[in-house]
């Protein structure tokens, strides 16, 4: 029998924030290290962009790019679009508070020396800009959900616009006189957003494009929440390697056995049994389903079909170019509606760019979009096909059309 849930422990496992159980990217971040070293050493900075699709673990890369600076010695900030041209917004990330007119003596407070030098008793900081150009520290700057820039920035007024972006441009190329470095995570869309705002070209090693963990993190991270959290007794790895089998190293699904994984060990009382990994397996896959479901709203049962049809002789993992998939979806919809499926498919992240071409980027998630949506017979009501324009493909387009 079930004990009662007033004694049980929460198993509910996050999937956004810092992991609790973190392994691999080990050359990501040893690069990051590098690069803040260097960074030290040259009083210089930069843009380290994180960019994949939903579910690969950005987020909790970004936490740990954050211990590492943090360890070293960096101050850390973390910071919303607006922080780039507000002032108050950029003052309250460095733990400054919503005040408009900081000073000298205000300033020693929350910030360490950030804001200590250079400034004159009684006169306000008035930029972005002047503010991170204060201090000696090295500072690190953390934004999430990064490919919000573009959509954020863009429709402000010009001046405002022209702070944001000359900001960005001081940090990427390391013209603050001082080690600033912004780490953003983003979207598949995201390195598109920077060149709209005028950064099209990244340090080398500098841009990430993050898809699975290894095999050995990912056995290392169900290790560590079947025995810790879940207290099981016994070998784990057939547990381990049943659920490894599912989960292909991706972060959000791995998330989605955990939970009903430590459900199961704490009815059990730790012990792994046969059934008890049949429930456990049948109960992420519905999680699983659950996840692209969520993925693929808001794309018509047409839309649907479209996309699954263009994977559907495609091996797992397998990726299709640019111009293959633009042609494929015109001709079910025309130029225009097939340029915004494409970009909100990037956006959902049911596609992810991979070395020039896209790819549905989770193997299970291949396979759910083939399987439910690519031998559908649909009929297009649309007029043939116009010539297709693929020179920008991130300028204009409606992601709701």
């Amino acid at each position: 029998m079930r004990k009662s849930l007033t004694s049980a422990p929460s198993n509910f496992a996050p999937d956004r924030g810092p992991a609790k159980h973190f392994h691999g990217r080990r050359g990501i971040l040893s690069t990051f290290g590098e690069i803040l070293n260097y960074s030290t050493e040259n009083r210089w900075g930069t843009t380290f962009l994180i960019q994949g699709a939903p579910g690969a673990g950005k987020t909790a890369l970004l936490y740990e790019c954050g211990k590492l600076a943090e360890g070293l010695g960096w101050q850390i900030a973390r910071v919303n679009p607006r922080a780039l041209w507000n002032s108050d917004e950029l003052l309250h990330s460095l733990g400054l508070g919503n005040r408009p007119g900081v000073t000298e003596a205000s300033a020693e407070v929350g910030a360490g020396s950030l804001l200590k030098a250079g400034v004159k008793s009684g006169l306000p900081v008035r930029t972005t800009l002047e503010i991170l150009r204060r201090g000696d520290d090295p500072l690190l700057l953390e934004l999430d959900e990064a490919q919000m820039l573009q959509t954020t920035i863009h429709p402000l007024p010009p001046d405002q616009f022209g702070i944001a972006t000359g900001l960005l441009k001081s940090i990427h190329n390391g013209e603050l006189g001082k080690p600033v470095i912004l780490v953003a995570a983003g979207l598949g869309t995201t390195v598109d957003a920077f060149g709209t705002l005028g950064i099209s070209r990244f340090e080398k090693d500098a841009l990430v494009q993050l898809g699975a963990v290894g095999k050995e993190a990912e056995h290392a991270v169900l290790h560590d929440w079947l025995t810790k959290d879940g207290k099981a007794t016994g070998d784990t790895w057939g547990w381990i390697d049943a659920i490894a089998q599912e989960t292909h190293g991706w972060p959000q699904h791995i998330l989605s056995y955990v939970g009903p994984a430590l459900d199961r060990l704490y009815t059990d009382n730790g012990v792994m049994t046969a059934e008890g990994l049949n429930a456990v397996l049948e109960e992420g896959r519905t999680g699983r389903a659950v996840y692209y479901k969520q993925r693929a709203r808001g794309f018509s049962i047409q839309q649907c079909h479209s996309l699954a049809k263009l994977f559907a002789n495609v091996p797992r993992g397998g990726s299709l170019e640019l111009e293959d998939i633009m042609m494929s979806l015109t001709q079910d919809h025309g130029v225009e509606k097939a340029r915004g499926i494409f970009h909100r498919a990037l956006h959902k992240g049911i596609l992810d760019e991979r070395d020039n071409c896209f790819a549905v980027p989770v193997p299970s998630m291949h396979d759910w979009l083939v399987s439910n949506y690519a031998h559908k017979q649909i009929k297009f009501p649309h007029e043939a096909p116009h010539i297709l324009n693929l020179d920008d493909r991130s300028s204009g387009i409606d992601f709701d059309r």
